[in-house]
């Protein structure tokens, strides 16, 4: 019985050995993606240059181990750091991906690294660049894109040819995405705001504008 007890008592320590190197692999980066944008605000009128980095994240243990995400420009000692409520979890069949949009654009392009920390303390990193614009691109867009309601339909002016116009519902939730091309499309009815997406090809930079209530924000009533 004692023989047959340790060897019960072994058994069980190779196992959770084996558990917690299973639950403590280091995770990957698998690829990363950046991209400066083109962002104009309706409401004041104005348009800046905003970045967007994203992750795509692999760990054994799942996807809620990571933690703290880090975005370094060594050269130029400038950092960003993101706890865990400031991304966005993008996931999708086989992938997991995070990130964040609308960090201010660093001064200068050039290289830098994303490092990506788990609960646990494991830490992961990849390069990624700021690429510069080239010698011959065109000036950046700066005119006023304007969206109005008329006969049910929307009609934008200031803005491209060929866009996205992903609708949300009061909840915060996209309930529609929708190629358009020209300056008229639709949105739904429970939709209570839009914003529209492009992509400039001669400045590799993405578009973006919004958003554009479709309903104003109900008024508080008096008692």
């Amino acid at each position: 019985m004692r023989t047959l007890k340790r060897g019960a008592t072994l058994v069980g320590v190779l196992l959770a050995m084996v558990l917690a190197s299973c639950s403590h692999a280091i995770p990957q980066v698998a690829q990363v993606f950046s991209q400066v944008n083109r962002v104009f605000d309706p409401q004041l009128g104005t348009w800046t240059a905003r970045l967007s980095v994203f992750l795509q994240a692999v760990s054994n243990d799942g996807n809620k181990v990571f933690d703290r995400l880090y975005l370094i420009d060594d050269a130029g000692a400038q950092y960003y750091a993101l706890a865990k409520g400031d991304w966005t979890p993008v996931e999708k069949p086989g992938e997991f991906w995070t990130g964040i949009n609308g960090l201010p654009l660093p001064e200068k392009p050039g290289p830098w690294r994303a490092l990506l920390v788990t609960r646990s303390g494991q830490k992961v990193s990849a390069d990624f660049s700021i690429a510069p614009q080239p010698a011959d691109a065109p000036p950046a867009r700066s005119e006023r894109v304007a969206a109005v309601e008329a006969g049910g339909r929307w009609h934008v002016s200031g803005w491209v040819d060929d866009y996205l116009v992903w609708a949300y519902d009061a909840n915060g939730s996209v309930v529609s995405r929708a190629k358009t091309v020209g300056p008229d499309f639709n949105v739904p009815a429970s939709a209570v705001k839009f914003l529209l997406y492009s992509y400039d090809k001669k400045r590799g930079e993405g578009l973006e504008a919004g958003p554009f209530l479709v309903k104003p924000p109900a008024k508080p009533t008096d008692r």
